[in-house]
C-alpha cells in the first residue's frame, strides 16, 4: 500500500493532474503523501503496520499455494528486499506536527 501510493502519486502527477490531486486530497492516502514530501519520511506507526501487512500477507501466501520449493526461497528472497527497503526508509515520530498540505482542499 504505501509504495503503491507512492508510485502511484508520482505516476498521476506526470499523467493526470486531477487524479494526483485526489490522491493527495485522500484521508487514506492524503496524509501520508504530505509527510513524504514534507518530511521524505514515514510515521512509526505507518512503517509497523505496513511491515506487518506484508508479513501477514506473505505468511497467507505461503500457506495457501503450491510453490515449488525453489520458487518459494526467490519469493522469501524478494519479499525480504521489500521488508529491507521498508525498514530502512526514514521514520519520523508520531507525534511529530502533521505535514502541511501539498493541494489544497
Amino acid at each position: 500500500m504505501l509504495f503503491r501510493s507512492l508510485l502511484a502519486s508520482w505516476c498521476f502527477y506526470r499523467g493526470s493532474p486531477r487524479i494526483h490531486a485526489w490522491l493527495h486530497r485522500s484521508k487514506v492516502f492524503g496524509p501520508l503523501l504530505d509527510d513524504w514530501h514534507h518530511y521524505h519520511a514515514l510515521r512509526g506507526s505507518m512503517k509497523q503496520r505496513a511491515l506487518a501487512m506484508v508479513a501477514a500477507v506473505v505468511v497467507a501466501s505461503l500457506l495457501l499455494n503450491a510453490l515449488p520449493g525453489w520458487l518459494r526461497w526467490v519469493f522469501f528472497a524478494l519479499v525480504a528486499a521489500g521488508l529491507y527497503t521498508i525498514w530502512s526508509l526514514p521514520t519520523i515520530p508520531d507525534d511529530a506536527p502533521p505535514a502541511p498540505r501539498t493541494v489544497e482542499e
